[in-house]
C-alpha cells in the first residue's frame, strides 16, 4: 500500500500576502462565464470620480499609446497642453473606461488597449487640437488612437482635419473677403470658407449643448 498523501500546509499570513500583492495592482477582477467585474477600493473609487470630473468639463478628449516615452517627455507635453487650457494624464484602461461611463461619453471604450494617456481639453477644442499637433514631431513614438468631441467620436485623421482649421476670427474674416471678391470667384470662395466655418460652428455648438443657428 502506498503512503497517505500528506496533509497541504496552511498558508501562513505573510504568504497570503504575497499572494494578494502578486495580483492585478489595479483592480480585484471578478470573473464568471459572462462578464469580468471591477471591483475597486475607496482609493480608486475616488480616482474614478476625479476622472469623471476632468471629463465633464472637457471639450475634447484624445486617447493615445504613449510606449516610447519616459516620464520626462510626458511633464513637458503635460505642460505644453496646459498652455492651451488642456491637461495630459496616463491612466488605467479599466479606470477610465468606468469613467467614461459615469461621464456619459460613449465611442472610446474600444479604443482601450495597450498603454493610454489621454489629452483634454478644457477650453477650445481646436485650439487643443492645434497644441497637440504641434507637439508630435517631438514625440515620434506617440500614436493617436481615437478622439472626442460631444457627441461625435473623431479618427486620427478627422482630428488631424480639426487642427488644420484656422481659428474662427480668420475664417470669418475670409468669409468677408470672399464676399469682397470678384463675382467670378465668389461662388467657389464662397463655398470652401462656409464649410470650414460651418465644421467650426458645429463643433462649438455640440460643445455647447444646443444646436447651431443658420446665419
Amino acid at each position: 500500500m502506498g503512503k497517505p498523501p500528506a496533509e497541504a500546509k496552511p498558508v501562513s499570513p505573510p504568504e497570503q500576502k504575497r499572494a494578494s500583492a502578486s495580483g492585478d495592482a489595479e483592480a480585484l477582477l471578478l470573473r464568471n462565464d459572462t462578464e469580468e467585474v471591477w471591483m475597486p477600493t475607496e482609493k480608486k473609487k475616488e480616482n474614478v470620480a476625479r476622472w469623471v470630473e476632468r471629463l465633464r468639463r472637457s471639450q475634447m478628449v484624445i486617447l493615445t499609446d504613449y510606449r516610447g516615452i519616459n516620464m520626462k517627455d510626458l511633464t513637458a507635453l503635460r505642460r505644453a497642453l496646459e498652455k492651451a487650457d488642456g491637461g495630459y494624464h496616463v491612466v488605467k484602461n479599466t479606470l477610465l473606461r468606468l469613467a467614461l461611463r459615469q461621464a456619459a461619453i460613449a465611442g472610446l471604450e474600444p479604443y482601450l488597449e495597450g498603454p493610454t494617456a489621454v489629452a483634454l481639453a478644457y477650453g477650445d477644442s481646436v485650439a487643443l487640437a492645434k497644441a497637440f499637433r504641434e507637439q508630435l514631431p517631438s514625440y515620434p513614438t506617440l500614436q493617436v488612437k481615437a478622439a472626442w468631441i460631444p457627441g461625435q467620436v473623431l479618427s486620427p485623421e478627422a482630428l488631424e482635419t480639426l487642427a488644420s482649421l484656422p481659428p474662427r476670427p480668420v475664417l470669418l474674416g475670409r468669409v468677408v473677403g470672399a464676399l469682397q471678391s470678384p463675382l467670378a470667384g465668389l461662388v467657389g470662395a464662397l463655398a470652401g470658407v462656409l464649410r470650414q466655418l460651418i465644421y467650426v460652428l458645429s463643433v462649438r455648438s455640440e460643445q455647447e449643448g444646443r444646436p447651431a443657428e443658420a446665419a
